[in-house]
């Protein structure tokens, strides 16, 4: 079937709410569905759209942001040790900056290790398996959480000072690499028709990956002015890292906000941290040229109001089950009237163990509640290998088709 509109037009006209030949199917994964056939498998981003093209999907090619890591005149050590008050060992990294040490031990625990560790940061290929010279080693952040965390990289006010020292966007050689790969990536895209995003950049998932969360969180009200100043070296950072990323002229920039939710956050805090400094980023976005999205996993409804306000194109991730079936798409959609949303229906339980009817009724749930004007579907957050097979993901592919 020939298509009124390429798929790149079509998403961007999804994102600014101007009119569409049919509600686009913008499917994120991160790696290929149990079960592919064959000549469906892929083994790069570009690949994988292709196939998705094939479908008549609406897929995205990522400008993956530069990883974040210790400028070159920073010293930097990495061992494995014992870890005394338990099992596996400590994956263990020293920084030596010219305020002072910075050490973080990580628990070597075999559910993350082979099964996360290997593929958190993907290359500009969209492949995510770590080098097996570095496999054995930590990078400076991962979603490594408090149980594997046994000293955390930021442990309070006083590591801010060396923390900053780490923050530094890319200088020459490993800077020109980067833009060449990223400007590659969006050649190849103009070529394919298609969408490109830059992921990703954040504010609140920092704390995440840098220090004890249940030490932050009491941060959070016993401690606001460490809290600030540990957001103002993330926002000084944000700011240069986006000014990088701009000159590779991408569609969206893509920020992103996975524990931006409210067990975390709240109302308050979401208004008076958050808000500010994703405007900020979204207005430099904007100045380049650039639409500015949103991922968000849980909260919609009830930061809505908050959200309506954000200068920001298109929100990634709304789906029904999320935080406990407490997101209600009715009241999203009539806060968020003028905001594209990307998402609608969920993937590992609804795609991955639904049956086709309970799909087809999630998709059209999503269409009639979400769309036509300013949605994307999207089966959130992403699918993973193991939560969705490919005949699963077909039938939510032939739901869209009937009601897009």
């Amino acid at each position: 079937m020939k298509y009124a509109m390429t798929s790149r037009e079509r998403m961007l006209a999804a994102i600014r709410m101007q009119p569409i030949d049919h509600i686009p199917l913008g499917q994120l994964f991160h790696s290929t569905v149990t079960g592919t056939p064959p000549d469906k498998q892929w083994n790069s981003q570009f690949e994988r759209a292709a196939i998705m093209k094939e479908l008549g999907l609406d897929p995205t090619i990522d400008i993956w942001l530069p990883t974040p890591e210790p400028p070159p005149e920073i010293q930097v050590r990495k061992w494995q040790e014992p870890d005394p008050d338990g099992p596996y060992p400590l994956l263990c990294a020293k920084y030596e900056t010219p305020a002072g040490k910075l050490v973080q031990k990580v628990r070597k625990t075999p559910d993350w290790y082979h099964f996360t560790h290997y593929n958190f940061l993907p290359d500009w290929e969209g492949n995510a398996h770590r080098p097996k010279d570095r496999f054995a080693e930590i990078d400076l952040l991962d979603d490594w959480f408090t149980r594997r965390y046994q000293t955390p990289l930021v442990k309070g006010p006083e590591d801010l000072e060396k923390f900053r020292y780490l923050l530094k966007a890319p200088t020459g050689k490993k800077r020109d690499e980067w833009l060449r790969n990223a400007r590659k990536a969006g050649k190849i895209a103009a070529e394919m028709e298609l969408l490109t995003q830059a992921r990703r950049v954040s504010v609140g998932d920092w704390f995440m990956w840098v220090c004890l969360i249940e030490n932050f969180c009491l941060a959070m009200i016993e401690q606001p002015e460490y809290v600030s100043e540990f957001y103002r070296i993330v926002q000084d950072y944000n700011r240069e890292i986006i000014k990088l990323v701009l000159e590779a002229e991408p569609d969206v920039i893509q920020y992103r906000g996975w524990y931006d939710t409210p067990d975390y956050w709240g109302r308050e805090r979401h208004r008076t941290i958050l808000f500010p400094k994703i405007q900020e980023l979204a207005k430099q976005a904007h100045e380049a040229g650039a639409l500015f999205c949103y991922l968000l996993t849980e909260g919609y409804t009830l930061y809505r109001d908050i959200l309506n306000e954000m200068d920001v194109d298109v929100f990634l991730g709304l789906e029904p089950l999320a935080a406990r079936k407490s997101e209600n798409l009715t009241l999203v959609r009539e806060a968020l009237k003028n905001k594209c949303i990307w998402g609608g229906v969920n993937a590992c339980v609804t795609v991955g163990r639904g049956s086709d009817a309970e799909i087809e009724a999630a998709v059209r749930t999503a269409v009639e509640t979400l769309g036509p004007t300013g949605l994307i579907l999207n089966a959130a957050m992403y699918i993973y290998d193991d939560d969705v097979s490919w005949n699963r993901f077909l039938c939510f592919v032939n739901a869209w088709k009937k009601y897009a």
